[in-house]
């Protein structure tokens, strides 16, 4: 009998910009691609609730589920799991945080059976075509009240070699609405030492790059399912010259019109990089500079000058590109002059940036090594390692003062946002203002219908002959959270676009209308290429 798995995108607070679940399609790509059935539940973009978890199991009947996550989501993922072990099935997590804390986790979650470590494609096959565990390598789990911790997996060191994330699973309709662009990765790994970060011990420091025209591939696939934007996801795009060539020149050279963006490194990118991924349709990168004061980058391993990330910042001016310039206040030797120094260097690279406060997750040095680094956690309270609130003080700044600096910041954030409103009212925004609030409104309604499953809940009435899209619209206006924040006009021309664009539909049954939000179909693209 065929084993089937359903794969449970476990929910994350919308402070951070929902992204399509990239490890769970590649490990749905993978289980499809030999054969077996899986599903993936995304609670993300819907409302969380057990009722979703119960009837989703109880309808398809998984032998395996499985749930990934990160420290911050971590609780919801382990709650998850307990529902799911109450209803028969083998449950699994993996991550990062179930990947450096194990034990742990299987010693206070008894209903977890099995963790997937690091990379999990192939792991997660090996469990599910039934193989013995004692024989699976990157798995931790229980064996006559014994938890078992089995070698590290090799990694994977062609990435040419796994078919491409089965997206087809996902409400990709819903990431469409929201604006957010589809993610994706080039390669796989980071040689760099910080010591807040996970991601070379996850994907290892030795770097693996996909071929170039496969990754062009699949960007063409991701604009067949209808996105206009892709967020190049690899831990820094820019570490290989000839990789961020290969790829761009691959764009440019089927002509290929669309925006994307990538995470950069500032000691990584030459103006020449970055004309061509301009070329190639790059409209914005990320700098993670962490701090304005060099011997807390010191103290980091950050590797980069206060020198290299102000060049690096005009080049990118320069060329046209965006930039995001990110930044962490509570790192090692952090004062309140030090948080001042880096506001300062902030402000003046004339470009956007934004502070998360240190969460020293498991796994980093940071946490490891905490005593040595002069760094007290105050918590591990997982849900509040969102990293928008100190977990963490050190001896010259208080987790008090740092949160008093992430509020203020936000403060000035909404006063930002709330001068562009008033100008766009009084017809004296700029273009580039125009376009920031069309979006934040766009997301704003997106988020409402999304978080509170309002086209599920509202969606479904009599079909009394009035047009749906002004019946829908109606009931959706007359939600509390919509009425407080947008016209009916609004909601009228927004359905009306997410109608045009294949993102809403509805059908006529038994002299109902009932919307729904339309699943994917598999582009015939990525049909063509499976059967090659």
């Amino acid at each position: 009998m065929s084993m089937r798995t359903l794969l449970i995108n476990t929910p994350y607070p919308f402070t951070e910009c929902p992204t399509i679940p990239l490890g769970l399609t590649y490990l749905a790509a993978v289980l499809e691609d030999r054969g077996f059935e899986v599903d993936i539940l995304d609670m993300v973009v819907y409302k969380f609730s057990r009722e979703k978890i119960l009837d989703k199991i109880r309808e398809y009947k998984p032998d395996i589920v499985g749930a990934g996550s990160v420290t911050m989501n971590y609780p919801h993922a382990k709650r998850i799991l307990e529902i799911a072990k109450d209803e028969g099935a083998t449950t699994i997590i993996g991550g990062p945080h179930a990947t450096f804390a194990d034990r742990w986790v299987l010693t206070e979650a008894p209903w977890i059976d099995i963790i997937v470590r690091r990379e999990g494609e192939y792991t997660l096959l090996d469990i599910v075509e039934g193989r013995d565990l004692k024989d699976i390598k990157g798995i931790t789990y229980r064996e006559d009240g014994e938890i078992i911790r089995n070698s590290d997996r090799e990694l994977l060191m062609n990435l040419d070699e796994l078919p491409f994330p089965a997206r087809h699973l996902i409400p990709l309709s819903k990431y469409i609405a929201y604006q957010t662009g589809c993610s994706m990765v080039t390669g796989r790994g980071c040689p760099n030492r910080c010591i807040f970060c996970v991601g070379p011990k996850m994907t290892s420091k030795r770097m693996r790059f996909r071929d170039p025209k496969l990754c062009v591939d699949e960007m063409e696939e991701i604009l067949d399912y209808g996105f206009d934007e892709i967020i190049v996801e690899d831990d820094t795009f820019t570490v290989n010259k000839k990789h961020v060539f290969g790829v761009c020149d691959e764009i440019i050279s089927r002509g290929l019109k669309f925006k994307w963006s990538a995470n950069a490194r500032v000691n990584t990118v030459t103006k020449e990089m970055l004309e061509k991924m301009f070329e190639a349709g790059c409209i914005f990168i990320q700098y993670g500079v962490e701090s304005g004061n060099p011997e807390i980058l010191k103290a980091s391993k950050k590797g980069i000058t206060l020198e290299q990330v102000r060049k690096a910042t005009e080049i990118a001016k320069e060329v046209g590109i965006g930039v995001l310039s990110s930044f962490i206040i509570g790192l090692p030797g952090e004062t309140e002059e030090t948080i001042r120094e880096t506001m300062d260097f902030a402000k003046s690279l004339g470009t956007y940036y934004g502070y998360h406060v240190l969460a020293p997750f498991p796994g980093t040095e940071v946490r490891e090594r905490a005593d040595e680094y002069g760094i007290r956690i105050l918590t591990d309270n997982w849900l509040r390692y969102d990293a928008n609130r100190a977990v963490t003080e050190t001896e010259g700044a208080s987790a008090e003062y740092m949160n008093k600096i992430v509020r203020d910041f936000y403060k000035g954030v909404t006063e930002y946002v709330k001068n562009q409103i008033k100008s766009e009212k009084a017809g004296k925004a700029s273009e580039a203002d125009l376009r920031d609030v069309a979006i934040r409104r766009r997301r704003s309604l997106a988020w409402h219908l999304l978080k509170n499953d309002l086209i599920e809940n509202y969606g479904k009435f009599k079909d009394d002959g009035e047009k749906p899209i002004k019946h829908l619209a109606y009931n959706l206006y007359n939600y509390r959270g919509i009425k407080n924040n947008f016209t009916k006009q609004y909601i009228d021309n927004e359905i009306a676009e997410m109608v045009k664009q294949n993102l809403l539909t509805y059908t006529r049954k038994n002299g109902n209308i009932i919307w729904e939000w339309k699943m994917p179909e598999k582009p015939e693209r990525l049909n063509a290429i499976k059967n090659v």
